[in-house]
């Protein structure tokens, strides 16, 4: 995935402003919210990951299933994910995470609202933009993957011009749909943009 597969995001969501998808409205609705509570939370112990985890889920189509077992490894790699970078998010050990909650998916809705400027959510819909035929959601390092090719699209050279474009679209929907502005970083802008050209 590249710059180029997501700029026609931008007129896709110029030219359909309106929302009439309760769920999809939601999400554009409740993302500040989720986000401040993810940042301002910190993950120090079982409770505050159980917190976190099932608001998360409240994203998700399914129950949220924290697996007791893994939960004491989770929560070190959630607190080391809330500091990482794009320079370092390598070292992260994602699955730790996906196997307390068993779902990469899952994991990476975690992450998202934990440190929304390194990892981006990643989901079946994403994978279907991508095309990529070795596609495995259950894959950790296929998750990896994908963050990897989000910040080398936030490196590329016409990514600054890309970025206000989209956030003068995303926020026009917001407008329109009676949704408080409100700004979104690199990383959620690149999901959001693939995330809307979803075939």
């Amino acid at each position: 995935m590249k710059l180029v597969d997501i700029q026609p995001a931008i007129g896709s969501i110029t030219a359909s402003l309106v929302v009439t998808d309760l769920r999809e409205r939601t999400y554009l609705a409740t993302y500040p919210g989720m986000i401040s509570i993810g940042a301002t939370t910190g993950v120090t112990n079982d409770v505050k990951f159980h917190q976190l985890s099932t608001l998360v889920y409240g994203w998700m189509p399914r129950i949220a299933r924290i697996d007791p077992l893994h939960t004491s490894a989770a929560v070190a790699a959630l607190g080391a994910a809330m500091s990482a970078t794009d320079a370092n998010f390598q070292t992260i050990p994602v699955k730790r995470i996906s196997d307390c909650l068993h779902s990469v998916v899952g994991a990476s809705k975690l992450l998202h609202f934990a440190n929304p400027d390194v990892f981006p959510i990643w989901d079946s819909n994403i994978e279907a933009f991508r095309t990529n035929s070795d596609s495995d959601m259950t894959s950790a390092p296929q998750y990896m993957d994908y963050v990897g090719e989000v910040h080398s699209i936030r490196r590329e050279t016409e990514f600054p011009e890309f970025y206000i474009e989209f956030c003068a679209a995303y926020s026009a929907r917001l407008a329109v749909n009676g949704i408080p502005t409100y700004s979104i970083g690199h990383v959620r802008a690149i999901e959001a943009a693939a995330f809307e050209l979803v075939p």
